[in-house]
């Protein structure tokens, strides 16, 4: 065989098999990114698929123990935000209960994330496996104070200037 041909097999080789160990490599590092919504729409076509969950912990479910690293929680779905939210004084409204059956209990091993919390808005990845979900990673999301207000209305502001002087 000329060298040439030997060259050219070689490279074709060498370039299936780097097209194969980057094909299995995405399929095994991807997961489905979903709200608990959308979860919850259908859990069956999800179980045992690597996921990609984001929700709120509910209040009350953390149970955390730092000798083992073990976390149990619930989350649940994020409640859409008010508009206006973070631009004014707090509203004495009372939030929406949670639906039970939009819930779903997580149970993760490791460092517990700085800013986790109940009531704070967590993304998880795992699967799940007989109605509990299997984290093998915890992102906690920063809080909305963080978040810019809401620009004012420029009319509102011209007019009170205007009768302000």
């Amino acid at each position: 065989m000329p060298r040439r041909v030997k060259f050219l097999f070689g490279s074709l080789v060498i370039v299936a098999a780097v097209g194969t160990l980057i094909y299995a490599a995405v399929r095994e590092t991807s997961a489905y990114f979903m709200t608990v919504e959308e979860y919850a729409a259908d859990p069956g076509a999800h179980a045992g698929k690597p996921l990609r969950l984001a929700g709120r912990v509910r209040d009350g479910t953390v149970d955390w123990n730092p000798a083992t690293l073990d976390l149990a929680f619930t989350i649940q779905p994020i409640p859409p935000r008010k508009t206006g939210e973070g631009t004014g004084p707090a509203t004495a409204e009372p939030a929406p209960a949670p639906d039970a059956h939009l819930a779903l209990p997580v149970r993760y091993n490791g460092v517990l994330p700085d800013m986790f919390a109940a009531g704070r808005d967590v993304i998880v990845e795992g699967r799940v496996e007989r109605g509990v979900f299997h984290a093998n990673a915890l992102l906690t999301t920063c809080p909305s104070k963080y978040e810019a207000g809401v620009p004012h209305d420029e009319a509102q502001a011209d007019a009170a200037s205007a009768a302000s002087g």
